[in-house]
């Protein structure tokens, strides 16, 4: 195989380096002969001229024909100290002539290529010149004369002297930038590594990422973005155009509607459903995101868009949502007719006391039941918005006293003492259906995580405004690190998922979405093994008050 380019290029720049200085040389040298022939040319007559003169000329043709990179460094040493003797001999046979002042250009090259051992060389050859010229010239020495012996030298060791420092400034600043040029070799491997890392990680993922530069245009998107609006990967302001449509599937959203473009403009959005059209002629529902990006000095450094396919999770809420009103539907019929008969039966004059107190409960439960069910029909129609609150005054105390009443068959049946602490008539501006469902579900869990023969407490009772309703039981606990998370839909504990209690994880949940739509708070302290406490908090005065 061939060399590299690398290695090939250092071997042209050697050899054009040692050849163009040599041509330096020879061309100062034919100008400075060239003027002694015109102005003097007996000067250039003497044997021993001549033989400088045709010895700078072949030495400077060899230059250019040897392949210098294939020869030893010291080699090239060879040729400046040729240079140095050519001079000399033209100097020795004229020493008047003040070619010696050419003797500069090899003591630079000598001094920049070789360093202290080039320099010492070159100020010693040609001191030596010119000690020679002047003693074979037969001169007389005088005060005259003494600056062309003394003040040369002096001035090639300066010469020397600064083209040494200056070349090993150069050698420094070129090993310096060498060294950067490393690392930011290394640094620009890294950043394309962490690139194709990003890509590759990106590609992984099934929801749409784009990256917007600071100017709006895109500068990354991966390939199921591009999936989702049918683009070329490499084209991503295509999609600044197009049609879509708005999660009504019927507006029409073009130009800067579009959530593209949005992010373009700076602006901020999350789950924004839109409906474009897939490959087959079908719609598809996408959820877009948009962040803006700050740099470190927080200023705007452009946008990420995220775009997640959501038809199938749109479709299933819909079915869902016509499950539950279909269900909840096919419920009222059979309740209503429950009802009924129980209306009648409490008609009778002949019940005993017992059974008719059995059936008031009976009645006042199927009630709560049918109206559970039109609140479920209600969500269903308004799947995106909850239920709104019915304002009235509500008697706190009686709801208290109502809901243990229903729940004592489930406490009896487990042996489970259930107390009413206090149960004052605090009257409060709330919506009484839900605030029964809270007393409901904190009571029944409270039945439902106690342990057989256990004790359930309940009270309500205002202080300064607030109404205050605290449950306590004796029951099996939280532990500490789960307590926060008892509020979460659908959350259920190690403990409780591994036993034989059933639940869905949602009463408390909902509890605190309607104490919270109240203006109250709810609360829960617990410790595992030795019972909870659930205390609520609701403005007597409703809803903002």
């Amino acid at each position: 195989m061939g060399d590299s380019g690398e290695p090939r290029r250092a071997r042209v720049t050697f050899d054009r380096s040692v050849i163009l200085s040599q041509l330096l040389f020879g061309v100062v040298f034919v100008v400075v002969i060239f003027t002694l022939q015109v102005f003097a040319p007996e000067l250039v007559t003497s044997p021993i001229v001549l033989a400088g003169i045709t010895g700078a000329f072949i030495l400077t043709g060899v230059t250019i024909i040897v392949p210098w990179h294939r020869m030893p460094r010291a080699a090239v040493m060879l040729v400046p100290t040729l240079d140095i003797v050519m001079i000399g001999l033209v100097r020795i046979g004229e020493p008047t002539s003040g070619i010696g002042l050419l003797w500069v250009f090899p003591t630079i090259w000598l001094s920049s290529y070789f360093g202290l051992r080039g320099a010492t060389l070159a100020v010693a050859l040609s001191g030596s010149f010119i000690w020679i010229s002047e003693i074979l010239s037969g001169r007389v020495f005088t005060p005259e004369s003494l600056p062309s012996i003394i003040v040369l030298p002096i001035a090639l060791v300066f010469v020397a002297t600064s083209s040494l420092l200056t070349s090993r400034r150069a050698s420094a600043q070129r090993a310096l930038m060498r060294t950067q040029a490393r690392q930011l070799e290394r640094a620009l491997r890294r950043a394309k590594r962490h690139e194709a890392l990003l890509a590759e990680v990106l590609d992984a993922v099934e929801f749409g990422v784009v990256r917007l530069d600071r100017d709006g245009r895109g500068a990354v998107m991966n390939r199921a973005y591009a999936r989702l609006y049918d683009l070329n990967l490499a084209d991503i302001d295509a999609a600044r155009s197009g049609v879509q449509l708005a999660e009504d599937r019927a507006t029409q959203l073009t130009g800067p509607d579009l959530p593209f473009n949005r992010a373009i403009a700076g602006e901020e959005f999350e789950n924004v459903i839109t409906w474009t059209a897939d490959g087959g002629g079908e719609l598809r529902a996408v959820a877009v995101t948009a962040r803006c990006l700050y740099d470190e000095m927080n200023e705007a450094d452009g946008s990420v868009i995220v775009a997640r396919d959501v038809t199938a999770e749109l479709r299933a809420v819909r079915a869902r949502d016509d499950l539950v009103a279909s269900v909840s539907h096919e419920l009222r019929t059979p309740m209503t007719s429950v009802l009924g008969y129980v209306d009648l039966s409490l008609d009778d004059p002949s019940l005993s006391d017992g059974i008719r107190r059995n059936l008031q409960i009976m009645e006042r439960n199927g009630e709560r039941m049918l109206e559970l069910i039109s609140s479920i029909l209600q969500g269903a129609k308004q799947a995106d918005q909850p239920a709104p609150l019915v304002l009235a005054d509500a008697d706190l105390g009686a709801i208290v006293v109502d809901s243990v009443e229903a729940l004592r068959p489930r406490s009896d049946e487990r042996g489970i003492a259930v107390q009413i602490t206090t149960a004052e008539s605090v009257t409060a501006r709330a919506d009484g259906f839900r605030i029964r469902q809270v007393v409901d579900n904190l009571l029944s869990n409270a039945i439902k995580y106690n342990r057989d023969g256990g004790d359930v407490t309940i009270g309500v009772t205002a202080v300064d405004g607030t109404a205050w309703l605290v449950v306590s039981d004796t029951g099996i606990g939280i532990p500490e690190s789960e307590v926060s998370k008892v509020f979460d839909r659908f959350y259920r504990s190690d403990a409780v998922r591994q036993g034989t209690v059933h639940g869905s994880g949602l009463g408390l949940g909902i509890a605190r979405e309607y104490i919270l739509r109240h203006g109250g708070d709810i609360d829960i302290s617990s410790e595992e093994g030795n019972g909870t406490t659930v205390f609520v908090t609701l403005p007597l005065e409703g809803p903002g008050a």
